[in-house]
């Protein structure tokens, strides 16, 4: 083989290989999800949760989506189609990919690229989902965290664990019942905050909250401390423990005059 069809020829195995175990993780998720979630499961007594978790585990990724989609707030056709277009496309993957026309992995470079291409935008569908349940499960981590962490330490440890992942991952995770669980370092209204020390003028070293305020207003006026459960942008500052914040009195105006700065965060390698 001529070595740039070698080296797409083995692109295109590592990403097939990478899709599958991107499909298994969705899997494995939905089965740790959905006995929380699902009503067959949750809301019917100990025994029903044990019972279903174990069914569960032997369910394949098709019956699981159902199962999920009978249990989430998916109430219009696109969305239970975009899921339901999941299961279809491991299908797809995993017995049905060497007979897709046009994908022909084995005799052309323009073959592995329409393949590759194909396989990539496969698995940008599947990570965004896989994302979203990553979500569900943290947001069932933050539930047994504040109810049973005490008798159980391993709860502790996997929430640490899967709210590192939500960080790295960059998804906005925003808790209205408990601010201080959101994942502030991912939220859309901490960007604009660090974003406003970049493009208002400064005093000192520190930004004006007042301007500040006024910035992400022009960039996305739906942008606002109330969507993520706080009423002002200096409640957003502290409940964040991201930002040094500066307060003095002005007396002329009978209020108080905001500054505020990213923290420096250390990283050692």
């Amino acid at each position: 083989m001529k070595s740039e069809y070698r080296e797409l020829f083995d692109e295109v195995l590592r990403k097939i290989g990478r899709n599958i175990l991107m499909f298994q993780q969705i899997e494995k998720g939905l089965k740790v999800l959905l006995p929380f979630v699902h009503s067959d499961a949750s809301t019917k007594g100990i025994d029903s949760f044990w019972k279903y978790r174990e069914s569960a585990k032997s369910k394949t990724l098709g019956t699981l989506m159902n199962a999920f989609i009978e249990s989430a707030d998916y109430n219009t056709d696109y969305f239970v189609e975009r899921l339901r277009e999941i299961v279809a496309e491991r299908n797809k993957l995993v017995h049905h990919f060497g007979e897709l026309e046009g994908l022909n992995i084995l005799s052309t470079e323009e073959g592995c690229r329409t393949c590759i291409t194909y396989l990539e935008s496969q698995y940008e569908e599947a990570n965004l989902f896989y994302k979203q349940i990553k979500l569900f499960l943290f947001s069932v981590l933050v539930f047994l965290r504040e109810n049973y962490a005490e008798s159980n330490l391993k709860i502790e440890l996997l929430y640490e664990q899967f709210k590192a992942h939500i960080i790295s991952d960059g998804v906005e995770y925003i808790n209205l019942n408990n601010p201080s669980e959101t994942v502030w370092e991912n939220t859309k209204i901490v960007k604009l905050l660090r974003l406003a020390e970049t493009n208002t003028d400064k005093i000192g070293d520190m930004t004006s909250l007042t301007r500040a305020g006024k910035f992400i207003k022009s960039q996305d006026p739906e942008c606002t401390p109330n969507k993520y459960g706080i009423k002002t942008l200096k409640g957003v500052l502290k409940a964040s423990a991201l930002f040094e914040i500066d307060e003095s009195q002005d007396s002329q105006q009978n209020s108080t005059f905001i500054l505020y700065k990213s923290k420096i965060t250390t990283t050692f390698l």
